[in-house]
């Protein structure tokens, strides 16, 4: 039996980006203002004004509405337009989705970002195959958000392991700082999952090929990210050139390493959380709430 006909209103409402960026313009918010107060990147939330990609999560949605200050009204009508932005409501009203393939990134000085999952193996061994499976498509599920909102590129899954790029040293190290978060709160409500995942930066020339990019500066973020410890981020020297201050970021000397294929002992940095001292003169890490 064929579809009944949608009412045509259905298709005339306002899409997501349509209704942010009336709420934005009415209140004089400028993108870049708002990208920095709900943390994502400026270039992603023009995308999404623009329709080229689908609305945020939905914690990004409510950071959007509490920056802008929207009604129970405007709020409503954010949230209901982000629901009928999904994949599934597109495909029920007969709609083009946002085309959300992305050009291939300009610059020829990229950020690789190699991340894997510690204790996979064992996890494998005493889970079974099914249950890895869905912790490796969970992480890359969990690591496209997290790089998309820090507009990067997933370029290769490879069971527990992800490769990203950047275009910007900063924002690599904000999403790598982000995808820990991610995957702590996944295991918080799944405790048998691996204690964390660790990750390895660097920055060099890269070259577009099919499907992703290659450049000398991949193969050591595969071996800084062999190094790192659950929660860790290691950065080479060049990553810290090019992004010395990074806000909520401290770089910690981790000493030299000898990593295959390089001649001499290599510099290692460790991205850690910056710590900040609250009022009552408790440590705590920048951005996380005192208790």
């Amino acid at each position: 039996m064929p579809m009944p006909k949608l009412p045509d209103f259905l298709n005339r409402l306002p899409r997501f980006g349509e209704r942010l960026r009336d709420y934005r313009t009415l209140r004089g918010v400028p993108i870049e203002q708002l990208a920095a107060a709900v943390g994502i990147a400026p270039s992603a939330l023009r995308d999404i004004e623009e329709g080229k990609r689908p609305a945020p999560p939905k914690a990004i949605i409510t950071a959007i509405a509490n920056t802008l200050q929207l009604g129970k009204d405007e709020r409503e009508a954010l949230t209901d337009a982000a629901e009928m932005d999904s994949p599934t409501m597109h495909a029920f009203l007969g709609r083009r989705p946002p085309d959300t393939a992305r050009p291939t990134l300009s610059a020829a000085i990229l950020v690789f970002l190699i991340a894997d999952i510690r204790g996979y193996t064992h996890f494998t061994q005493d889970y079974g195959d099914e249950a890895a499976a869905r912790l490796t498509q969970r992480f890359a599920e969990l690591a496209r958000t997290v790089l998309d909102r820090w507009d990067g590129q997933l370029v290769e899954v490879r069971g527990d392991e992800i490769l990203g790029v950047f275009a910007s040293a900063r924002q690599a190290l904000r999403a790598a700082h982000d995808l820990h978060a991610a995957y702590i709160e996944e295991a918080r409500t799944q405790p048998q999952l691996p204690a964390g995942i660790g990750i390895g930066l660097d920055i060099g020339e890269a070259v577009p090929v099919d499907g992703g990019y290659r450049g000398a500066a991949r193969n050591p973020a595969a071996r800084l990210c062999s190094l790192a410890g659950p929660g860790e981020v290691l950065g080479s020297t060049r990553v810290v050139y090019v992004a010395p201050q990074v806000e909520g970021v401290t770089f910690v000397a981790r000493g030299q390493q000898q990593l295959k294929g390089f001649d001499a002992p290599v510099p290692i940095l460790l991205a850690a959380p910056s710590i900040v001292t609250d009022p009552a003169n408790n440590a705590v890490e920048a951005g996380d709430p005192a208790e």
